[in-house]
């Protein structure tokens, strides 16, 4: 993707496609001559940020459509560059010939992310910011849609900035010692200096211990319903949806393949996978069935075992038993509307991280399900942290680690009485790290990976 800010960029933002109303987003310093090109309005400098109702006329002067732009004039813009935003009817020739006459001028299709990386590159945001602005959008709960929206607004940033406001000061002290020898610190001087790195070491550590409900609320979770044929999976499945996605027969094997739903567990964004009843079987597609679920339960990241609570444990129980044991699955007795009458072997009952009887059928302690799920998800540390300033990707939690550990090498040799040459290489390290994370210091092929997951026109 090219970062040339002297190119003006055109994009749909909306989804491609028919549709109501459409947007188109321009950014550059061809944006006003463009806009004069293609509307019969004037003025546009002279008011910017006033969205006015105009006829859209192609490069000839014929009509193309009417259409609410909107002028936004520099610095004061989403990349702060001359930007416009043309909101005209969804129809897919509409849009095609807007971007054509655009391309006949001289812009560029934008690439993926280019108007948020513009906005980076000119200083509107950080890079956390712009990963946020990412986040935002992927967001499929109003606690993720929260956590990014204040990501966006600075907090992790201005969490941060207190840290290298001290790396900073310290650094500077000893590189004063090291320029007037004769003020070199001394051993109460340099005991301070190390308490205040070790604080700097303990505030890092909690940092990147926020990554495991980052990671959480940015990846979510996937939960796998094993058993046996016909003890109620999809019907459990179908009521954790609170709708009827999979097929509910009396027929054993009605599920011959895994069906996937995503559902919000109280904020934090699970994947339901309802698999194929685990059972010896000469059908070849049932079999397939079998061995996807066998797959799926080796990948989830929490496993329900599903048993029948008013038939006996059967031989095809134990068998599919064999799929989780040593997981820790959540036991899960259905069908409690009939009685609960099953008699479970020790190992089974022993093997599990708690029980819990439900009716799918009815939706009796369905409910309690949804909440013992979120808590085996991670729920309670989610809601302890609350929306607080955290780490929410790998890179992020690479360039927290790699700080801390430029910072403790830098503290130990400091400590044994080392010469401040040899920790200001760790802290120099340490400092540039923290810069990475938020993009002071860069590298253009971390910027091109980053930009390159946004969606088109954003």
């Amino acid at each position: 993707m090219s970062a040339d800010l002297n190119d003006t960029i055109i994009a749909l933002a909306t989804v491609p496609g028919r549709s109501a109303l459409a947007l188109l987003r321009i950014s550059g310093p061809q944006s006003l001559e463009f806009l004069t090109r293609l509307c019969e309005a004037r003025q546009w400098r002279e008011r910017p940020r006033q969205a006015r109702l105009t006829r859209l006329n192609d490069l000839q002067g014929g009509e193309i459509d009417r259409g609410l732009v909107t002028f936004f004039s520099a610095p004061h813009s989403y990349t702060g560059q001359d930007v416009v935003e043309i909101s005209l009817h969804g129809s897919s020739w509409v849009c095609r010939k807007v971007l054509e006459c655009a391309l006949q001028s001289g812009l560029r299709l934008a690439g993926p992310g280019e108007f948020t990386q513009r906005a980076f590159l000119l200083g509107k945001m950080d890079l956390i910011q712009a990963e946020a602005v990412r986040d935002l959008i992927e967001s499929e709960t109003a606690f993720q849609a929260r956590v990014a929206r204040s990501q966006m607004e600075g907090a992790l940033s201005r969490r941060l900035q207190p840290l290298k406001d001290e790396l900073v000061k310290v650094i500077s002290h000893m590189e004063t010692a090291l320029e007037f020898v004769e003020d070199q610190v001394e051993p109460e001087g340099r005991e301070a200096l190390t308490q205040r790195l070790l604080e700097a070491a303990d505030f890092l550590a909690e940092l990147e211990e926020s990554f495991q409900v980052g990671r959480l609320l940015h990846e979510g979770i996937t939960i796998a319903l094993v058993g046996r044929p016909n003890v109620g999976k999809s019907s459990l499945f179908n009521a954790l949806m609170s709708d009827e996605r999979a097929i509910v027969t009396e027929i054993p094997g009605t599920t011959r393949d895994a069906l996937r739903e995503r559902v919000d567990l109280h904020g934090i964004p699970a994947q339901i996978v309802d698999t194929a009843g685990i059972r010896e079987t000469r059908e070849e597609v049932e079999k397939l069935g079998v061995e996807r679920t066998l797959q799926m339960v080796a990948e989830a990241d929490v496993s329900v075992f599903v048993v029948d609570g008013a038939e006996p444990f059967s031989d095809e129980d134990s068998r599919s038993w064999q799929a989780v044991e040593g997981r820790r699955p959540l036991l899960v007795v259905n069908k409690r509307d009939k009685g609960v009458s099953i008699e479970l072997p020790e190992r089974v009952e022993q093997g599990c991280i708690g029980r819990l009887e439900v009716s799918a059928a009815s939706g009796e302690g369905v409910d309690r399900l949804r909440q013992e799920l979120w808590r085996l998800a991670g729920g309670e540390e989610v809601a302890a942290g609350g929306e607080a300033a955290l780490l929410t990707n790998v890179r992020q939690q690479g360039c927290v680690r790699e700080c801390r550990e430029a910072l403790l090498e830098g503290l130990q040799g400091y400590r044994s009485g080392l010469s401040e040459e040899f920790a200001l290489y760790d802290l120099r390290r340490a400092l540039e790290a923290l810069g990475r994370l938020t993009g002071e210091v860069t590298v253009e092929e971390i910027l091109g990976e980053i930009f390159s997951t946004f969606c088109i026109g954003k």
